[in-house]
């Protein structure tokens, strides 16, 4: 049976506060995937913000693009999604829909140097891209939990390169028991990390890609630099790993700032493997 994909470009910048992340997805769009690929796209208020409602920087644009982007996906009713943004917030949407369609049965792979595992009243910045996996978990504000399709389950988590967490994270990921696989085991053996997703028992996964993942001195184009960081050519290889040993029903490129004008060839590299 044939199945169905979209290329979703979702530039929602609020969750970081500042508009860096929106220049950063058009630079994306305009740079990199030009007319090479088709994308529907999730409009984003461009009004500079300045409140925090429900602990939550920039609540009511955040919650009011959520809703437009579920009934979207809703609408499209895709089996796979290719999403470009934009922050790691806007990940509610494609996650959750695609956990929906497969019952739950699915490995979400977390790249990312920070755990996003924060709720409105632990996060200090209030910032609302530090929030998304831990909203996907069904814990956070009621109408933002809302908005998504379903209910991740922590068991269904692999972090990987996570090296800048606060301190409600580490203890969720403790008490949890969520499997976290460190920059340097990431680094040291690619074979290993597979083996440990594949014991999920799951042949699907959405793979989530925050570019702050990366070593910092080789792709310093990020909202949120943390030093240290999976080198590009290894990271590019645990992709290939990942892409040949199992199914990616979802892969996500997020929170790129402006590079002034650089040419990065992992961006190309991702597009062309999540863009159809």
């Amino acid at each position: 049976m044939k199945t169905k994909h979209i290329n979703l470009f979702f530039p929602q910048w609020q969750g970081a506060g500042g508009k860096e992340l929106l220049k950063g997805a058009i630079e994306i769009r305009e740079k990199y995937i030009k007319d090479d690929y088709s994308f529907i796209e999730i409009p984003v208020d461009d009004e500079d913000i300045d409140q925090v409602i429900n602990n939550i920087f920039g609540y009511d644009k955040i919650l009011k693009q959520l809703k437009y982007a579920n009934k979207l996906v809703t609408e499209q009713n895709p089996d796979t999604i290719f999403t470009v943004g934009g922050g790691c917030d806007v990940e509610l949407i494609p996650v959750s829909y695609i956990n929906n369609k497969l019952k739950g049965d699915m490995t979400v792979i977390w790249l990312d140097a920070h755990g996003d595992l924060n709720t409105p009243e632990s996060s200090p910045s209030k910032l609302f891209h530090g929030m998304p996996l831990r909203t996907l978990l069904g814990d956070g504000d009621d109408e933002i939990v809302n908005t998504t399709f379903s209910k991740l389950s922590t068991n269904q988590l692999v972090l990987i390169g996570q090296r800048d967490l606060d301190d409600p994270e580490k203890d969720y990921i403790n008490e949890h028991k969520i499997d976290l696989i460190t920059v340097e085991e990431a680094i040291s053996n690619i074979d290993k990390t597979i083996e440990r997703i594949k014991s999920k028992g799951s042949k699907d996964i959405y793979v989530h890609i925050d570019l702050d993942v990366l070593d910092l001195k080789e792709f310093p184009y990020v909202m949120v630099p943390s030093p240290g960081g999976i080198k590009i050519k290894v990271f590019m290889e645990l992709l290939k790993q990942l892409r040949n040993n199992f199914n990616i029903v979802g892969l996500s490129l997020l929170e790129f700032a402006p590079s002034a004008g650089e040419e990065m060839e992992i961006l190309s590299e991702i597009i062309s493997m999540g863009a159809v």
